[in-house]
């Protein structure tokens, strides 16, 4: 297997991980067409080791409004976009996180950097392979953009 499909398969199952087991979707699926526009927030986590890289999440507000209800119930429905950032920056260091101790299997070791919102720290993406998968949950749909390059080679 080489390293797109183990990553993207690390991706898929840190998503299903996180979806089934935090936010109680066992609906949750990858599909095969994006799911967010260049509108929609996005997050990313930058990661530097033996593979370095980074992983972009984008949520779009429906998505991100019904992942809030969820995690803060009580929120007043009229105030949860204030909540978008805070709310798709958690959910992006649970995936990320969850990925990255995945990559332990593999020999990684990888340090996690704080998730910037709205932002790109990684500007030149040409010297970096991509995976590009987009999902579906109850709580909507969203995308996952993962650039990365082994830095063992």
């Amino acid at each position: 297997m080489n390293s797109y499909e183990r990553y993207s398969r690390f991706i898929v199952r840190s998503v299903d991980h996180i979806f089934k087991n935090f936010l109680q979707d066992a609906s949750v699926e990858e599909v095969y067409e994006s799911q967010t526009s260049s509108r929609d927030h996005r997050v990313a986590i930058e990661f530097r080791g033996t593979i370095e890289g980074e992983i972009i999440i984008n949520m779009p507000a429906r998505t991100l409004d019904s992942i809030t209800k969820k995690m803060l119930p009580d929120a007043n429905a009229k105030a949860l976009k204030q909540y978008h950032a805070d709310i798709a920056g958690e959910i992006a260091n649970l995936i990320t996180g969850t990925f990255a101790n995945q990559l332990q299997f593999l020999k990684h070791d990888v340090r996690l950097l704080p998730p910037e919102i709205d932002d790109d720290p990684i500007s030149l993406k040409a010297l970096y392979d991509n995976i590009n998968l987009s999902f579906t949950s109850v709580y909507g749909g969203f995308d996952i953009d993962l650039y990365y390059r082994d830095t063992r080679e």
